[in-house]
């Protein structure tokens, strides 16, 4: 069990995994973040809408630690996938650089709406988050689809039979 244990965590801390497990973080985080703002905003529960504006930034700044260990993980992963492979990599790598900014800014939006959510001028930004929000969703999901085209190849054969 001790080994188990030990074997996770090596894991974990190893960039080729590490990169995986932040990858989907923006895109569930913002969902759920955005299914609770909403439901906040119009219950007027003002926690959950506190709350729900953390997970967006902190899903959202998720973006950085994850690109880092992408980086510091595509040797490896080039190393593993066939050659050919390797221009469909960088382009999706180089893609997933040349949006950070929209989560990037996404997390400043939550933070300045997080932090004016007591004043009354400043609630405005919360429609505005709402829609941001809904935007950057759209964007997540479009950049999983393109990434589960690189680097999950079975899925696009799946997609086009039907």
């Amino acid at each position: 069990m001790w080994r188990e244990v030990t074997t996770l965590w090596q894991s974990v801390l190893d960039p080729e995994y590490a990169h995986l497990l932040l990858e989907a973080l923006p895109l569930y985080g913002l969902g759920i973040g955005l299914t609770f703002l909403i439901v906040a905003f119009v219950v007027g529960e003002k926690i959950c809408r506190l709350l729900a504006l953390a997970v967006i930034a902190l899903s959202c700044a998720s973006v950085w630690p994850y690109l880092e260990l992408r980086d510091e993980a595509t040797v490896r992963i080039l190393a593993v996938h066939p050659p050919a492979d390797a221009p469909a990599i960088r382009a999706q790598t180089r893609l997933r650089h040349d949006t950070a900014w929209a989560y990037y800014a996404m997390a400043l939006l939550a933070a300045a709406t997080l932090a004016g959510a007591r004043t009354p001028k400043l609630r405005l930004l919360i429609p505005v988050t709402v829609f941001a929000g809904m935007v950057l969703f759209w964007l997540s999901i479009w950049l999983h689809k393109k990434e589960a085209e690189v680097y999950h190849r079975n899925t696009i054969r799946q997609i086009q039979r039907r």
